[in-house]
């Protein structure tokens, strides 16, 4: 149900990390539909408001951050909602299933890979040729809006450009053009990234076959989903059913340096 702007998310800042897709609205800015792409940046005591998007429900990994670094952080944002790559989100995952496995973790190795993982979560940043006009802002803003529920609703399907630009009344181009401005993502990339961060729950499954998961996000074969999943994360989907996940947790801290 869709509240008033009233719910506050707290003393200390948050980095917000979705699992499923939902419209969020926060301070003076509109509603927008945050997906597993984005990361969402709350500043202490932020009013927000959510709205359920995805049938699974409102799923989203909460992480505080000490205020120096948000400030840090977030002042490269300019609005609430970011771009995550895909080495930040998929080491935050692990490690939150790391920390969920074992009680005895290293805190100070957790907290350490945590500090190097939020200093990677500035957003990639949109690209403007010029300063546009409110009205042409609205239409674009309306326009990117359309296309992530598109693609967050039929993530499954193999819509074309031209099958997305049909739904939205648009042309190719356009659609394209507007798209990458807005969000830093080409529509292909956006779309990937989008399919193999649902992947990382499905994997957590150790009986799910890998050939069905490929085929139920859309991809083509099997191969065409591990070489997707390597290219992104750096490993194969089947290394992250490890259960020694600290390893990975390490070459990815390395990586997040």
């Amino acid at each position: 149900m869709w509240q008033e702007l009233n719910d506050n998310i707290g003393p200390r800042p948050h980095l917000v990390f979705p699992q499923t897709s939902v419209y969020i609205e926060q301070g003076v800015f509109g509603r927008v539909l945050a997906t597993p792409n984005h990361v969402v940046f709350y500043p202490s005591h932020e009013l927000y408001r959510r709205e359920l998007h995805d049938p699974r429900g409102d799923v989203s990994l909460f992480v505080t951050v000490d205020p120096q670094l948000f400030e840090a952080i977030a002042a490269k944002a300019m609005r609430p909602l970011g771009a995550s790559d895909a080495v930040t989100y998929f080491t935050v995952q692990l490690l939150a299933r790391h920390l969920r496995s074992e009680p005895e973790h290293d805190r100070l190795f957790a907290e350490e890979m945590l500090h190097r993982l939020v200093r990677r979560a500035s957003p990639r940043q949109a690209v403007r040729r010029r300063p546009a006009r409110r009205t042409t802002r609205r239409c674009h803003r309306e326009l990117v809006e359309g296309v992530k529920d598109l693609l967050a609703r039929r993530l499954r399907e193999r819509l074309s450009l031209g099958d997305l630009a049909r739904e939205l009344h648009t042309s190719p181009f356009h659609l394209s053009r507007v798209f990458r401005e807005s969000t830093g993502f080409s529509l292909h990339d956006y779309r990937i990234n989008l399919r193999l961060r649902v992947s990382l729950e499905l994997l957590a499954d150790p009986d799910a076959d890998l050939t069905r998961i490929a085929h139920e996000l859309g991809f083509s074969s099997l191969s065409h989903f591990s070489g997707s999943f390597r290219l992104k994360f750096g490993v194969a989907p089947s290394a992250v059913r490890n259960p020694e996940l600290s390893k990975i947790l390490e070459a990815r801290l390395a990586a997040a340096s």
